[in-house]
């Protein structure tokens, strides 16, 4: 065992030695003869062999150099790294025939096999390169071939092309005769398109809104539109959501049109970013101007509705009022007429005619009463006039100066809130007397009379006179239910008739107005007239 691996060890000695000695001696010539003594070289075949090798060298190394030239030239290069190993392949074989050549002067074997060696090594790794990359190589078209490709592709792109051409027409077409408003509009919020449909509102030039920022562009419009236009813009932008709204404008005509603004996100489908929206304007006027026609109807329904209701509880009313109070004077002159006819005393005659008079008188009375009432109410279009609280007060101060010294009353008024008011003038100045007069007329007699006169104002805008006095009171548990009612009293009074508070009570419903009471017994009593009209003119300070 030990003699075998001496004997191993010997061995490697001496390979290391003669590869030692083998570079040591690499470019030594000692041992070797020159090829011109070697043999029977004559000149000329000598020569011929020594040309011919310097001459594939030269030609050798010229192949590389133009390679390296086309490599920096062609940039890039499929199969770069074949072509390098070929030209090592090439200068390698070309050092063999250079050293070939030399060995008739110099013989260094030698250092001819270290290069042939490597040549070797070089031929084999470049025939495997070519080998690795040779089936994809193959694979690549010829110039024919991709002329072919290319030709072909370029009809193909030239019919996609007059496609893409006819649908692009037909999209304009389509989207500049569609009566909304379309636009796209970058996220730097300007306007990358725009159909022609804007020229129905607007007159202005496509070309010179393009590549504009909305808000220069819409700087003439409406602020508070302009401002939603954008925030609706930048909403869109941050949710990625839907937006809408509605709005009016003026349009070319400079009449006020309705309109609906869509505006839709757009998502890149690559990115999935919204890269700009697309909004799109509705003319909504016709339906709206209807909307609003329909809503007007139904509130004018709903009103004609409540004014037929109430002219039918008044003509209920009124025709109770007539059959009550034309029935027991009717009864009664009916019943005098027959003790008439009865009856043979001359002087029972005499006084059961003058007893007819009197019920005629009265019948009369009630008669003229009801075709009074009768005419308010038809005569709803009665003119009105600007009147003031103050004026039509003073008039009836001064037309009742006398019986306002026998009642001792103090008369205030304050009509600060609503100086005057749209309305019939043989109206307001019947209401205001009738509430001077029933004040003073039903007056305390333990105490001065004391009338105020005022306007309010509420927080809807509906104003009223009111009329407040600290006589005899109502008890109104016992006739709030028929205060207004026709030939209705609630104390002895020689003038008391009835008639008064119910032709009020008609004279404001007529001009759609209402009245109402408040009042305690023996404290006083308040009267409140609303003049519900809105279009009812007034002015306050």
């Amino acid at each position: 065992m030990k003699s075998s691996y001496l004997g191993f060890t010997k061995i490697n000695l001496l390979i290391m030695d003669s590869l030692f000695e083998f570079f040591t001696n690499l470019f030594n010539a000692n041992g070797f003869m020159p090829r011109w003594v070697c043999g029977q070289w004559t000149t000329a075949h000598g020569w011929i062999y020594i040309i011919a090798n310097i001459a594939i060298w030269a030609a050798y190394f010229t192949i590389p150099v133009l390679l390296h030239f086309f490599i920096s030239k062609r940039k890039p290069l499929i199969f770069k790294h074949i072509i390098v190993w070929f030209i090592l392949f090439i200068l390698f074989c070309g050092s063999t025939h250079l050293i070939d050549a030399v060995i008739f002067w110099f013989p260094m074997y030698r250092f001819n096999a270290v290069v042939l060696s490597a040549t070797a090594v070089v031929s084999w790794v470049t025939v495997f390169v070519l080998y690795k990359y040779l089936p994809r190589a193959l694979e690549y078209k010829s110039p024919e071939q991709l002329q072919f490709i290319i030709d072909e592709q370029t009809k193909e792109l030239a019919m996609a092309y007059d496609k893409l051409s006819d649908s692009e027409k037909q999209f304009k077409a389509l989207v500049n005769n569609n009566p909304d408003i379309i636009t796209r509009i970058s996220k730097d919020l300007k306007y990358q398109f725009m159909n022609d449909s804007i020229l129905k509102v607007r007159n202005i030039k496509i070309e010179d809104i393009i590549g504009k920022h909305v808000e220069e562009v819409s700087k003439s419009d409406n602020s508070e539109s302009t401002n939603i236009f954008i925030s609706s813009i930048k909403k869109a932008f941050e949710t990625t959501q839907t937006q809408q709204y509605e709005f009016t404008s003026h349009t070319n005509t400079l009449s006020q049109g309705y309109f609906s603004m869509t505006v839709v996100p757009m998502k890149d489908e690559k990115s999935l970013k919204i890269e700009d929206v697309i909004t799109v304007t509705k003319d909504i006027t016709l339906q709206k101007l209807n909307e609003i026609e329909l809503v007007q109807n139904v509130a004018n329904l709903k009103m004609l509705a409540i004014k037929l209701e109430k002219e039918r509880r008044i003509l209920e009313d009124f025709t109770y009022i007539v059959s009550h109070n034309l029935r027991s004077p009717v009864a009664n002159l009916a019943s005098l007429l027959a003790l008439f006819q009865d009856e043979n005393n001359a002087d029972i005659r005499t006084l059961l005619i003058q007893k007819v008079f009197v019920a005629f008188e009265k019948l009369s009375t009630t008669v003229a009463d009801l075709t009074h009432v009768v005419q308010i109410r038809q005569n709803t279009e009665v003119e009105k006039e600007m009147l003031r609280f103050e004026d039509v007060l003073k008039d009836h101060l001064t037309n009742l100066e006398m019986q306002i010294l026998q009642a001792g009353a103090e008369i205030e008024y304050d009509f600060s809130q609503c100086e005057a008011i749209l309305y019939p003038k043989i109206y307001l100045e019947s209401v205001v007397l009738n509430l001077l007069t029933n004040a003073i007329k039903y007056r305390a007699p333990e105490r001065k009379l004391h009338i105020v006169f005022w306007t309010e104002i509420d927080k809807d805008g509906i104003f009223s006179l009111l009329c407040q006095d600290n006589g005899l009171g109502i008890d109104l548990k016992r006739h709030g239910n028929k205060i207004f009612g026709l030939n209705k009293t609630f104390h002895e009074h020689p003038d008391s008739k009835g008639v008064g508070l119910f032709i009020t009570k008609n004279q404001v419903e007529t001009m759609g107005g209402s009245i109402s009471v408040d009042s305690q017994v023996d404290k006083g009593t308040k009267f409140t007239i609303h003049f519900n009209n809105h279009n009812d003119r007034w002015k306050a300070k």
